[in-house]
C-alpha cells in the first residue's frame, strides 16, 4: 500500500490539531500526527517525513491548511432552473467544478422542475459523480406536492434506494405546491420511521421562501408528529428577516438551520448576508453545531439586469469564502467556522466519517492556502485537484484556454 503524507501543515480536523502530518494509506486516513511527535514507523502507524517506507509520497504543506473536504448538503448537481421557461433549465453540474471548490461530498437536490429533472435523472447523476469527482447522495421531493417518486411512495424510495438521504419540500414559495399541516405531520412521522428502519438521516429539508404564510407551521407539525427536532433542517434561512426568524426559533428548539452564500443582499433584495445570518442565529441561542452552510450552487438562472440582459452565469458552488469571512469577522473561530461546511452537515446527514480528519475515516482532504483558496484535494486518497485544478476534467466538455479560465 502506497502511503501519502501531507507534512507540516496547520491541520484542522476541523478542530485544531496544530502543525501535523496527515498520513493516508489507500482510501483511508491512517494517522494525524503532530510534527514534533513524528517518528519512524510502518504502514498504519506514525511515519516521519524522512523515514517513510519506499514509495511514500510526501507533500510539503508548510504554510498551508490541511482540512476535511467540504460537505455541501444542498447542490443542484442535475441543474436547477426551469421556472422561467424551457430555456432557463440549467445544465448538469460538472464534477471538476465541484471538487475545485474543495467539495468532496455533496447532496443533489430536486428543484422547480419535476418533469425533465426527474428523481431517476437526479439519482443517475449522483451515481456518476464519484467516478471523477465527489461522493454524492440525493434527496427526493422538490417544489411540487406530492412529489414524483421512483417506487410509488416517498417512504418506499427512502427504504429501498440507499443514495436517498431525505426529502426536500418548499414552503412559503409562490412556485411551489406546499403540504398542509396534516400532510407535514404525517411526512415527519414517516421520516422518523424510515430513519429507524434504515439508519439513514431521512431529513426533512425545507426550502423557506418569502411568501406570507403561517410561521409556526413547521413547529406545529413537529409537535404533532413526535419526531426528533433534528429530523428537520430548514434551508435558505437568510432569504429574509422573516425566514431568519422562523429558522432561529426552530434552531433554538433543536432543528438544523442551513445558510446559503448564494443568497445575499448583493443579489437578492431583502436577503440577509450569510455572515450576519450566522451571527444572528448564534445570538438567538442556536448552537453553532446545529448550523450548516450549503451552496445551493447551480440553482437557477442569473438575475435580470436593469438593461434587460442577464448577469453572467456562474455555478456559485464555493463555501470556503464564507468560512473565511465568518472567521475574519470574529463571528466564529476558524475551526468552528469550518465545521459549518464539513462536520456539521455530515452529522446532519448521518454520513459517517466524512467531514472530519480521523484515523479510519475516508481520506477526503482539502489542502488550502491561508486565505482558504484550494490547492489540492484528495477524495478517498486519490488526488482529484492539483494546483487548484481538477486532475480529471469532466468528460463531454470541450477544453479550451477560454473555457478553462472561466471554470
Amino acid at each position: 500500500m502506497t502511503l501519502t503524507i501531507l507534512h507540516g501543515g496547520t491541520v484542522l480536523t476541523p478542530r485544531s490539531a496544530g502543525i501535523a502530518e496527515v498520513v493516508i494509506g489507500g482510501r483511508d486516513i491512517l494517522a494525524v500526527v503532530p510534527v514534533d511527535e513524528s517518528r519512524a514507523g510502518t504502514p498504519g502507524g506514525p511515519v516521519g517525513i524522512t523515514t517513510g517506507p519506499p514509495g511514500t509520497v510526501v507533500h510539503d504543506c508548510a504554510g498551508l491548511i490541511v482540512a476535511p473536504g467540504v460537505v455541501d448538503g444542498h447542490l443542484h448537481i442535475l441543474g436547477g432552473g426551469g421556472g422561467s421557461g424551457y430555456h432557463s433549465r440549467i445544465p448538469e453540474l460538472p464534477a471538476d467544478v465541484i471538487v475545485e471548490a474543495g467539495t468532496t461530498t455533496c447532496v443533489g437536490m430536486p428543484g422547480v422542475d419535476p418533469i425533465s429533472k426527474s428523481p431517476e435523472a437526479l439519482l443517475a447523476r449522483a451515481y456518476a459523480l464519484p467516478v471523477t469527482g465527489p461522493r454524492a447522495w440525493a434527496m427526493a421531493g422538490g417544489f411540487h406536492w406530492p412529489p414524483p417518486t421512483v417506487t410509488g411512495s416517498l417512504v418506499r424510495d427512502l427504504y429501498l434506494l440507499p443514495h436517498l438521504v431525505g426529502v426536500k419540500i418548499a414552503l412559503y414559495e409562490h412556485k411551489a405546491t406546499c403540504p398542509d399541516l396534516a400532510e407535514l405531520t404525517r411526512l415527519l412521522r414517516e421520516l422518523e420511521w424510515a430513519a429507524g428502519a434504515t439508519g439513514k438521516a431521512c431529513l426533512l429539508h425545507v426550502h423557506l421562501g418569502t411568501e406570507v404564510g403561517d410561521p409556526d407551521l413547521l413547529a406545529r407539525a413537529l409537535d404533532g408528529s413526535g419526531a426528533n427536532p433534528r429530523r428537520l433542517q430548514v434551508t435558505h434561512a437568510n432569504y429574509s428577516p422573516a425566514t431568519l426568524d422562523v429558522a432561529g426559533r426552530l434552531g433554538s428548539a433543536g432543528s438544523w438551520v442551513d445558510v446559503n452564500p448564494l443568497i445575499n443582499p448583493a443579489r437578492i433584495a431583502g436577503a440577509v448576508a450569510p455572515t450576519a445570518a450566522v451571527a444572528e442565529l448564534l445570538a438567538r441561542g442556536v448552537p453553532a453545531d446545529q448550523i450548516t452552510l450549503s451552496s445551493d450552487g447551480n440553482a437557477s438562472v442569473p438575475r435580470t439586469l436593469p438593461d434587460g440582459s442577464w448577469e453572467r452565469f456562474a455555478h456559485r458552488v464555493e463555501l470556503l469564502p464564507t468560512v473565511r469571512a465568518l472567521a475574519e469577522a470574529g463571528i466564529l473561530d476558524l475551526p468552528d467556522a469550518l465545521a459549518l461546511a464539513t462536520r456539521n452537515p455530515a452529522t446532519a446527514l448521518r454520513l459517517d466519517g466524512v467531514g472530519t480528519l480521523r484515523p479510519g475515516g475516508p481520506a477526503d482532504v482539502a489542502v488550502l492556502d491561508m486565505d482558504l483558496r484550494v490547492r489540492r484535494v484528495f477524495r478517498d486518497g486519490v488526488e482529484v485537484v492539483r494546483d487548484g485544478r481538477a486532475t480529471a476534467p469532466t468528460p463531454f466538455r470541450p477544453e479550451s484556454p477560454s473555457a478553462a479560465g472561466e471554470r
